[in-house]
């Protein structure tokens, strides 16, 4: 008697003679299953599909072979074909679950992910009911907490691992995932505590070092973070991406020298990195080498001419080197690739203000506000622009902006300049006194660069003398 392996070679043997002589034999649909996953497992799917269909003529009844054939559809991108087999047989076979994860995977890959949850928790049900919570049921969670990640429910995605985990605690994926989907929603203490789990079952998982790494990092906890990205390099020396975010954390605390070093090794195992190339022209920016800054933001757009940072630095180097007017093209380059950047607006505005070039100055500052109406820097310049039209209407501007936002120290002081100037000294005593008692030190740091002439007003100095 034959054994199941041979017994299985045999009817294969004898499928595959039936189709070169052109015969019809008689198969078992059990062993049409077996020659037909054969096939599949094999990635001969010609064959399977003869073999499906030679099933489907022998057997019509039989879902199995209708079922593989919408999954070969599925799997080549006959969508609609594949789907319209499986809800026939949704009607036909309620209870089995592969039907229902087939749909879901085609509706994921439509994009379609609402309906893709809905017939993943159908084909859980089904395991429910069934009692077969296995390895199986596992992968169909998993499935689903993915398909919430893809639909940004994250709190979903949570709890269906979390389900999961009281039934496999040690299930490695659910552990990353759940680490990730804590990390989306914020709770940063929950994600560590996830992946310190992963990495005590995978202490080598260089990339678990590395996600760890980026949680402290948002935590704002720099020694942690190092702490975290030296693993994941000692167990990945060539693991660039870690390199290229212990340079940012060491940009983080003004390190510069560290994050040099840093990117540099980046770029050591990718010379091709733009972003690391870039980082590395700001790293010198920094410590005022700024011909190898000026060098490095250069070669980061010859890596990636739609890099608009790279342009952005390329600016404040031009600017820095009193090549003001060199700067403008690439600050007005950044901004037609990154068009909703406040940013690259007002460091135009800027450039723009220093050339006194004043009316295009006002306008990239306008649209700076815009983009972000918090920007103090934006509004300085423009009542300083608006103070050369006209006092009045710097006034006016930086009073309507206090009413919108909290007015920087610097602002505040300048509205006091102003208040001064018109004979509004009550307003500007007032703004005075208000900023000393808060902070004197950068107080009077400020006036003394915008409204020296303090020092010689008895009112200033006695409230001065009053907090002293």
């Amino acid at each position: 008697m034959l054994d199941d392996d041979e017994q299985f070679e045999h009817e294969l043997s004898r499928f595959e003679n039936m189709i070169d002589s052109g015969e019809s034999f008689y198969f078992e649909p059990d062993s049409l299953e077996d020659i037909i996953d054969h096939y599949i497992v094999k990635n001969k799917v010609k064959n399977a599909m003869r073999a499906i269909d030679f099933g489907i003529e022998l057997h019509p009844s039989v879902t199995f072979f209708h079922l593989r054939k919408a999954q070969i559809y599925s799997t080549s991108g006959k969508l609609k074909e594949s789907l319209l087999i499986l809800q026939g047989l949704e009607k036909i076979e309620p209870e089995n679950s592969e039907v229902f994860i087939t749909i879901a995977s085609i509706f994921s890959q439509l994009r379609d992910h609402s309906k893709s949850i809905k017939y993943y928790e159908k084909a859980l049900e089904n395991e429910r009911v069934s009692g077969n919570l296995d390895d199986e049921s596992f992968d169909i969670m998993l499935d689903l907490a993915l398909e919430y990640e893809n639909n940004n429910d994250f709190k979903g995605a949570i709890s269906i691992l979390e389900m999961l985990l009281t039934i496999s605690p040690d299930n490695e994926s659910a552990i990353y995932e759940i680490a990730y989907c804590y990390e989306k929603i914020g709770d940063f203490d929950k994600c560590i505590e996830y992946y310190t789990q992963y990495i005590d079952n995978n202490p080598y998982s260089f990339t678990a070092w590395y996600n760890l790494g980026n949680i402290y990092f948002l935590k704002k906890n720099i020694e942690k973070a190092l702490w975290a990205y030296d693993y994941a390099i000692i167990i990945n020396e060539n693991f660039s991406s870690a390199y290229f975010n212990m340079g940012n954390t060491y940009m983080q605390v003004e390190n510069y020298d560290e994050a040099i070093a840093a990117y540099k090794k980046c770029l050591e195992i990718d010379a091709e990195d733009d972003l690391a190339t870039c980082y590395l022209g700001e790293a010198y920016e920094r410590i005022n080498e700024l011909e190898l800054a000026l060098i490095n933001y250069e070669k980061s757009i010859q890596l990636n001419p739609q890099l608009s940072d790279g342009y952005i630095g390329i600016g404040i180097i031009k600017d820095l080197q009193d090549k003001t007017a060199q700067a403008i093209p690439y600050f007005q380059k950044a901004i037609s690739i990154h068009a909703d950047n406040d940013n690259y607006y007002l460091v135009l505005g800027e450039a723009l203000f220093k050339l006194e070039r004043y009316p295009e100055a006002e306008l990239q500052l306008e649209k700076s506000l815009q983009f972000n109406v918090d920007s103090n820097e934006a509004i300085e310049l423009l009542a300083k622009i608006k103070y050369n039209y006209n006092v009045l209407e710097a006034i006016d501007f930086l009073v309507q902006s206090k009413e919108k936002i909290t007015l920087s120290l610097a602002n505040n002081i300048l509205l006091l300049k102003y208040y001064w100037e018109i004979g509004e000294q009550t307003e500007a005593l007032l703004i005075f006194k208000a900023a000393y008692s808060k902070d004197s030190k950068k107080t009077i740091e400020i006036i003394e660069d915008q409204f020296p002439e303090y020092k010689q007003i008895t009112n200033f100095i006695t409230i001065i003398n009053n907090h002293g």
